[in-house]
């Protein structure tokens, strides 16, 4: 009883042990303003206002900021026609893998992060966009040329 008592605290310091190496790992740089990026519940990582609302839940491809944007270019999951429900989750996230669809975002931290009820979205976010109607935007936007994203140009 005493030596299972003994093992059991053993595999209790050995999860401890694991649970804070883990969350100690889990750092991402401060993207200003009360935005962060943050693991959505599919373990993709998105962005959150600083009422931990996601802006962007899909999987982040690349982002850039500075004090006044956040450009992103994402890849949501819904994006996959073949990840239905036929299929098994391995199968969906090798579809996904392989995939080359993106989308585009550009979030205005000048302007107060409002959700809008009626569209369902942010009034500081744009997006989603195609390639062109993205650089169409962040040129008119004057976004500096340093926060352009390395797939875009």
């Amino acid at each position: 009883m005493e030596q299972q008592l003994y093992l059991n605290k053993k595999k209790m310091k050995r999860y401890l042990f694991i649970l804070v190496l883990i969350t100690s790992c889990i750092k991402f740089p401060n993207i200003g303003i009360g935005y962060k990026l943050c693991y959505n519940s599919r373990g993709d990582i998105g962005i959150v206002n600083s009422y931990n609302s996601y802006l962007i839940y899909g999987h982040i491809l690349e982002y850039k900021f500075d004090s006044m944007f956040i450009i992103v270019s994402e890849r949501p999951r819904d994006s996959i026609p073949e990840c239905n429900r036929s299929m098994t989750l391995t199968k969906c996230n090798e579809a996904f893998a392989k995939s080359m669809f993106t989308q585009y975002w550009i979030i205005d931290k000048r302007q107060k992060s409002v959700f809008i009820e009626q569209s369902k979205t942010f009034s500081n976010v744009y997006g989603p966009f195609n390639k062109a109607k993205f650089l169409n935007l962040f040129f008119k936007l004057h976004i500096p040329k340093r926060l352009e994203l390395k797939d875009c140009y």
